[in-house]
């Protein structure tokens, strides 16, 4: 028996966006870009997060993978 501990910043992470492969999606307007991509993320004209602060999902993933691993919740 297993029991899986929620990890609130990547729960975060996932209700903004979606990952495929080495690709990652926003929620709301599906626009894409690869997860080792160095620019920020643009997102489509009309999408709520569109004009939001540059994000960049790939490095956020990865701080947040790094810092579950720190705590020892992997």
């Amino acid at each position: 028996f297993s029991m899986s501990v929620t990890y609130l910043p990547l729960e975060a992470w996932n209700r903004r966006w979606t990952r495929n492969g080495s690709r990652v999606r926003c929620r709301r307007c599906g626009k894409g870009q690869d997860l080792t991509e160095a620019s920020a993320f643009y997102h489509a004209l009309g999408c709520k997060d569109w004009g939001r602060q540059a994000q960049y999902p790939g490095r956020e993933l990865a701080t947040v993978l790094q810092e579950k691993i720190r705590l020892g919740l992997f």
